[in-house]
């Protein structure tokens, strides 16, 4: 192990030697014995001993308390006086320097080691308390975190940079104030006060933590949101020696969880509310008529016209960017109190909130659709749209916010079969044929399973010999309770709810099996006689192919396996191509 190197300054050299002689045999390393203040300062800066052992008095100008102050503030490394008395004074000056003790002259050798070896562990010891001091600094320095700690009669004894900017104190400012003073927390909705975080943490002895949407009052006047807790400081006893008070500013996380709950509660392309949005409004509004049955409100369902003409034909970016300009044209012409929200797609929402006058939703109508008729210019296209507005209001009682957006829907499409650019007020009348409507959707979804439906053909003829030359296969209802529907009555219906491709489907299937079934009856012509479609007898001229048409919806050809399933119709009825005609 390498021996210590001990610096001993005195200026009785008789002394000197005998203590550099017995430490050297107490195992130290002296290199040399200075006798004055001077010396031993600039061979302190020269040796960097691990020690000194200094007289208190010097006869040099530079006394020994002079010469200690100088060498650690210089090396930090542990002094010992030496002195056989000194008055008050000279001991009072001697304790700023924080000397690691006293030894008395004349010493003996135990008592010397003892002091020596005293000296280095407690040095060690600090310096241990110094590097961990330093390291906890860096980091409490270095946190996001504001940190500010308190003593504990509840006096602040510290705070990090971050604190600092936070308040507006400087830690020199607040070190010893009330965190009362320096730390001022208010609730941001009600504006009162709130016991501040550190002191009830040393109340409580527990750690505590401040409610949500809490404000910090800096110095300057200036509010800051954040989110703060306290706990209490223990010693190695368990005794409380404070608290710590963590404090983050939670601005940008308050901005972002505003930013979400608007992202949740609106369309992302137009900004508007979306349909939480507004269903969340129109039951506050079905719940404040409850209350009050003087208010009213007012349900619009407004519907561009010809959108997916421009979104097919210009691109759904275009189609966008309308939707887009579309909403404010929407917003301007209503108050600031009403809503206006996007469901989806091409359809807009808007409540009108306390009113109860047909008369004024119907005005509203009349301004959005004379709004929406003004030219929109996008990417140098100049685009013309209108828009159909189904109108419900309040005096009919409602209980589901659905059921109202579901009347609204009625009506705009009642607008919509009236003309391009118009309004409907929904009705009573509008309800039950609704509801005759609903039924009779139902009903069509089930017909094929229930066996409802029926193929009539009707014969196509050739005028000069009468002859049928083909059929035309048409689908029938029949409906129990209603009789015989025919195409017009439901097919229309059918396309709205998705299901005229499986019953198309069924007649193509009905139709060929029919025509395979006919065929395979032998050969001869087919003819009308008194209304019916007879076949004569086999005669020698052969029987002219006879055909059957078969009317489609459009809505097959978005399928992608149309052709593989007529082919797969064909196969399993046996008939040939070439006799099947579709329309």
């Amino acid at each position: 192990m390498k021996k210590k190197v001990i610096l001993v300054v005195e200026d009785e050299v008789v002394i000197a030697m005998d203590l550099q002689a017995t430490l050297i045999d107490l195992g130290y390393e002296v290199p040399t014995i200075i006798t004055s203040g001077a010396a031993a300062i600039e061979t302190a800066l020269d040796l960097r001993p691990d020690l000194v052992l200094m007289d208190i008095h010097l006869s040099d100008a530079v006394d020994g308390v002079t010469a200690a102050a100088q060498i650690v503030q210089a090396l930090d490394i542990p002094v010992i006086y030496l002195t056989a008395y000194a008055d008050e004074d000279t001991l009072s000056r001697a304790s700023l320097t924080t000397p690691f003790g006293y030894i008395l002259k004349p010493f003996e050798a135990r008592e010397l080691r003892a002091n020596i070896e005293i000296a280095f562990y407690k040095h060690g010891l600090e310096q241990d308390l110094k590097k961990h001091r330093q390291w906890l600094l860096a980091v409490l320095n270095s946190i996001g975190e504001g940190v500010a700690a308190s003593d504990a009669s509840g006096l602040i004894k510290f705070m990090n940079p971050v604190a600092e900017a936070m308040t507006g104190w400087s830690e020199t400012e607040a070190i010893g104030r009330s965190p009362t003073e320096v730390f001022q927390f208010i609730d941001a909705v009600t504006r009162t006060l709130i016991d501040n975080p550190l002191l009830r943490s040393l109340q409580a002895d527990s750690t505590v933590y401040l409610p949500e949407n809490v404000l910090l009052l800096t110095r300057s006047g200036c509010e800051t949101p954040v989110a703060d807790s306290a706990a209490p400081i223990y010693n190695d006893r368990g005794i409380t020696e404070g608290a710590v008070m963590v404090l983050r500013d939670s601005t940008s996380q308050r901005r972002m969880e505003a930013q979400l709950e608007h992202n949740a509660l609106h369309d992302t392309l137009t900004q508007l509310p979306n349909r939480a949005l507004f269903l969340d409004r129109l039951q506050q509004a079905v719940e404040r008529q409850a209350r009050s049955p003087e208010f009213g409100f007012v349900v619009m369902l407004v519907d561009l016209d010809r959108f997916k003409i421009i979104n097919d034909t210009l691109g759904h970016l275009v189609g966008d960017q309308l939707l887009v300009e579309v909403a404010p044209r929407l917003k301007s012409n209503l108050r600031a109190a009403d809503t206006v929200a996007r469901l989806g797609g091409d359809e807009f929402a808007i409540l009108l909130d306390d009113v109860t006058d047909v008369t004024d939703a119907c005005y509203s109508a009349e301004r959005i659709i004379n709004e929406l008729k003004k030219p929109f210019t996008i990417n140098n296209h100049e685009l013309f749209i209108s828009a159909s507005i189904g109108i419900v209001l309040s005096s009919i009682p409602y209980e589901s916010t659905i059921d109202l957006l579901r009347d609204a829907d009625i009506a705009m499409y009642r607008a919509k079969h009236q003309g391009q650019g118009s309004y409907r007020v929904f009705n009573a009348a509008m309800h039950r044929q609704a509801q005759v409507l609903m039924r009779r959707e139902q009903a069509l979804t089930q017909a094929i399973a229930y066996n409802q439906l029926r193929v009539h053909y009707q014969p196509i003829i050739a005028l000069d010999t009468r002859v049928v030359t083909s059929l035309e296969a048409l689908v029938r209802w029949q409906k129990p309770g209603e009789g015989l529907l025919y195409p017009d009555q439901f097919i229309a219906l059918a396309e709205d709810i998705g299901v005229i491709t499986s019953i198309d489907q069924w007649v193509l299937r009905q139709a060929c099996q029919q025509l395979q079934t006919w065929q395979q009856m032998g050969t001869g012509a087919w003819t009308v006689a008194d209304g019916r479609i007879v076949r004569h007898a086999c005669s020698a001229e052969p029987a002219p192919t006879m055909a059957i048409n078969v009317n489609l919806s459009s809505n097959h050809f978005a399928k992608n396996n149309l052709v593989d399933t007529f082919a797969s119709i064909l196969q399993d009825t046996g008939l040939e191509g070439h006799y099947l005609k579709l329309d």
